[in-house]
């Protein structure tokens, strides 16, 4: 055994943290029960994504070269074992405030680009990203595309000139860049689903919110703009565990259910 037992451990938490709990019970209860078990190709490629089958594959190959020792049965208990520490901890919910503006001694606050990168870096399978302007935020674009590219699907409800009624004149969509709106799915609240004032004017997209796996939720005052993360003051507050972040995430989900919130075209 040349590799530390806690690597395996590691790895079986973070893969334990990404999946679903029903699919992890589905997957190694045939191990636990002692019941015929699929080929290592065919357990893998019941995963959900070429990301997560890989991580799967190293883990497994990790188990049979360095810890021969240790039965199929106990892997399938630890994976259990690390499913249920990992809904401990989503539960375990915490709050932070977030800033941008002049600082102060009395009240020390996390930098909302800070907060909003860390939560974007962190993400495991899905974010929903929610802001009525973006515009000049390269930094957060950038983790976004990053994302995207290590599998997480990255989900973006923005305002756009034409479903606002032309409220706003920069299209956000093409701020994006070409490469990250190829691999996001784009999002939009159509000006003919909004609520009309007597006068006639459409409501607005005004919500800001960034949501990851449903685990982290930031609200903020912020666009993803320059100035938002850089030079206006901006408050939020950054939500980790308890049940708000899968509220609000769901809630969204169910906005696209019910095609309230629609693809972009």
């Amino acid at each position: 055994m040349s590799t530390p037992p806690n690597l395996l451990a590691e790895k079986i938490y973070t893969l334990a943290a990404r999946l679903p709990e029903a699919l992890i019970a589905s997957l190694v209860t045939p191990f636990l029960q002692e019941k015929p078990v699929p080929h290592v190709s065919q357990f893998i490629a019941t995963l959900p994504h070429p990301a997560i089958q890989a991580e799967m594959e190293s883990l497994i190959h990790l188990w049979q070269t360095e810890h021969p020792d240790i039965h199929a049965s106990g892997l399938a208990l630890a994976f259990l074992t690390a499913t249920h520490a990992a809904r401990q901890h989503r539960e375990a919910q915490s709050l932070e405030l977030v800033w941008t503006g002049p600082r102060s001694p009395n009240l020390p606050l996390r930098r909302t680009d800070q907060a909003l990168l860390q939560l974007i870096q962190e993400a495991q399978t899905r974010l929903w990203i929610i802001s009525f302007a973006v515009y000049k935020a390269q930094p957060i674009l950038d983790a976004l595309l990053a994302a995207a590219q290590r599998g997480v699907t990255v989900s973006l409800l923005l305002e756009t000139p034409d479903s606002s009624a032309d409220k706003i004149s920069f299209d956000p969509l093409l701020a994006l860049g070409e490469e990250l709106r190829a691999y996001a799915h784009l999002y939009v609240w159509p000006k003919e689903k909004r609520a009309l004032s007597p006068d006639g004017k459409h409501g607005s997209l005004h919500a800001k919110a960034a949501i990851a796996d449903g685990q982290t939720l930031l609200i903020s005052s912020a666009n993803l703009t320059e100035y938002a993360m850089n030079l206006n003051m901006e408050l939020g507050v950054l939500i980790r565990g308890g049940a708000l972040p899968g509220q609000v995430e769901g809630h969204f989900e169910e906005l696209r259910r019910e095609g309230i919130v629609v693809v972009s075209k």
